[in-house]
């Protein structure tokens, strides 16, 4: 018993530590400027160093870290990889957003209008962070609706390789401001389940989402 018991605590572990450094980049807690050490996260959680250390590797396989002589930081992308990844989002997310649409859940729809509720808080209250969280909330709650479970898979991937840069674009209170906009008009078209809406504010929202990024992407790699 005990020898199965191990590697499976284990395991959760690994997953645990997985999962809390995916929501902090995702959050925007994990920038550009930090360094992901081993056993300075196994401290701070109070657990072994080895599922942490399996944890990162995990997360470097994914293509959102990158190994540093101190340690793993976020992996930072060229313009070039930041257009080709919105040709794929474009490519993906209307229609991903279309059939979420179709299948909307009345709870789905109420989380997603909590979480515009809290957007619009954290931006009168000019918290980018908690903008982000909130942000973050919105967009998984309707990619959870997306009946193919791979395809949302893949959409949160990509979104989650420029958490960074867009945490930088939505410090700005322009940006954020217009991100807000773009939020309240997609629940609005989810809301009317109208799919084909749907599907245009989705697009409408990749398209001026790009523009922000390259603004502020050259500014962020010649900072590191």
């Amino acid at each position: 018993m005990s020898k199965t018991t191990k590697p499976t605590q284990k395991l959760k572990i690994r997953e645990q530590v997985y999962e809390h450094l995916r929501q902090r980049m995702r959050s925007g807690t994990i920038t550009l400027t930090d360094r992901l050490v081993d056993h300075e996260i196994a401290a701070a959680l109070a657990v072994s160093r080895m599922p942490v250390r399996e944890a990162l590797l995990q997360l470097k396989s994914e293509g959102l870290l990158e190994g540093t002589s101190r340690g793993f930081r976020l992996r930072q992308f060229t313009p070039t990889d930041i257009a080709q990844m919105f040709e794929v989002r474009l490519l993906l997310e209307p229609a991903a957003a279309c059939s979420a649409c179709e299948k909307a859940s009345v709870a789905g729809l109420a989380h997603m209008k909590k979480a515009v509720e809290s957007s619009q808080l954290a931006h009168d209250q000019n918290d980018a962070v908690a903008y982000m969280a909130a942000q973050t909330m919105f967009r998984q709650t309707w990619i959870g609706m997306v009946p193919n479970p791979h395809l949302a898979a893949m959409i949160t991937r990509l979104a989650d390789h420029v958490e960074a840069v867009r945490l930088a674009t939505l410090s700005d209170p322009e940006f954020r401001s217009w991100s807000l906009s773009s939020s309240h008009q997609l629940l609005e078209a989810f809301l009317k389940k109208d799919p084909q809406l749907v599907e245009q504010a989705v697009h409408y929202n990749l398209r001026n989402a790009a523009t922000s990024y390259y603004a502020t992407q050259d500014r962020l790699i010649s900072a590191n």
